[in-house]
């Protein structure tokens, strides 16, 4: 998929809840590169990577309450 792919850009936002936790949205734009169209597959596969990818900062945040304010 990368071959297609001028660059990816993600936007990730947290939001506090009453109850001491958080509500956290990611948004990916993928940038390609001349007229190709990325299949759903793709998207998914994409999904996933920057999900996993989010789940192990997570656990290391979680880890370590003092690498963060």
């Amino acid at each position: 998929m990368m071959y297609k792919l001028e660059k990816i850009s993600y936007e990730v936002k947290f939001e506090s809840t009453a109850d001491g936790g958080s509500i956290n949205k990611m948004t990916s734009t993928y940038y390609t590169k001349g007229d190709f169209v990325l299949t759903e597959e793709e998207i998914k596969a994409g999904k996933e990577k920057a999900l996993a990818m989010y789940k192990v900062v997570e656990a290391y945040l979680l880890q370590n309450p003092d690498a963060y304010a």
